[in-house]
């Protein structure tokens, strides 16, 4: 691994001297104001050479996210009740302009039917022991593109709790609409049933989720590293950030041992030369 102290000379010039294995030599710092230049390819290398790590950070991610939503996470049920919207005329007979009208309704009755007259009684004939903002929030009104149907859909996490929200604000809503509204009531199309599966949280979800994070935030930490590593470890890094072609190479200091030993097991083959010949002499 490359060394590099920085040093003042005389003239008051600061040096960068750079020791590593191969080299050493003595540089201008470079400006530290000049745009930092990222080698993409450089980049990739660093993330394949730790392939493992990021792997092994979106297997923890995916388990530690599905862990949270499993244990952390109570699980959430949807009822949905469905009105259907429209205005008829004195002689029961349905027209274009009653279906203009109806669809016009609908908008309307997405607004009352959250309104605290009609949340309050559902809350008192329920019983409910929350505030009518909570209540609020557990319903979900949705009418679809060019339908008169309304999608009333309550969300709790107790499913019973769900059904019984869903359906008595359909009823509320029947009786409370057309006197507030003086219009004929909307028809209750589909009563609300028991949810048998969760609606929240999905743990496929999680897990792809909390292993996407895993593996982002590791990669994310390599290349800060990357880039607040200034380091230059070899002459091609010296050339490549400096410009300047380095003025000497030094041998590892290995390459120095392996020399004294093999001279130190010449020595002896040659002295053991020498004695046979004495010996025989």
């Amino acid at each position: 691994m490359g060394l590099a102290n920085r040093k003042t000379t005389d003239t008051g010039t600061e040096l960068e001297v750079v020791k590593d294995s191969h080299t050493l030599t003595a540089l201008p710092v470079a400006d530290t104001d000049d745009e930092m230049e990222i080698d993409l390819l450089d980049l990739a290398y660093v993330l394949l050479d730790k392939i493992h790590y990021i792997i092994l950070c979106l297997l923890v991610g995916a388990v530690l996210l599905n862990a949270f939503s499993f244990f952390c996470i109570r699980p959430t049920y949807q009822a949905v009740a469905k009105m259907y919207v429209v205005s008829a005329s004195n002689d029961s007979v349905v027209d274009l302009t009653d279906l203009n009208i109806g669809t016009s309704l609908t908008s309307d009755y997405e607004q009352l039917m959250l309104s605290y007259p009609v949340l309050d009684q559902v809350i008192d004939e329920l019983n409910l022991d929350m505030e009518t903002e909570e209540l609020a929030e557990m319903i979900t009104l949705e009418n679809p593109q060019d339908t008169r149907i309304l999608n009333v859909t309550a969300t709790s996490t107790d499913p019973v709790e769900a059904m019984n929200i869903a359906n008595k604000l359909a009823e509320v809503s029947v009786e409370y609409l057309p006197e507030t509204m003086s219009t004929n009531p909307p028809n209750i199309a589909q009563q609300a049933q028991l949810p048998d599966e969760k609606a929240a949280p999905s743990y496929a979800r999680y897990t792809m989720i909390g292993a996407l994070l895993g593996a982002l935030l590791y990669c994310a930490y390599l290349t800060v590293r990357y880039l607040m590593d200034d380091t230059v470890r070899t002459a091609e890094d010296m050339e490549k950030y400096f410009g300047v072609v380095p003025l000497t190479s030094i041998p590892d200091s290995d390459i120095f041992e392996d020399m004294e030993k093999r001279e130190e097991k010449e020595d002896n083959m040659r002295n053991k030369k020498k004695f046979r010949k004495d010996k025989r002499a």
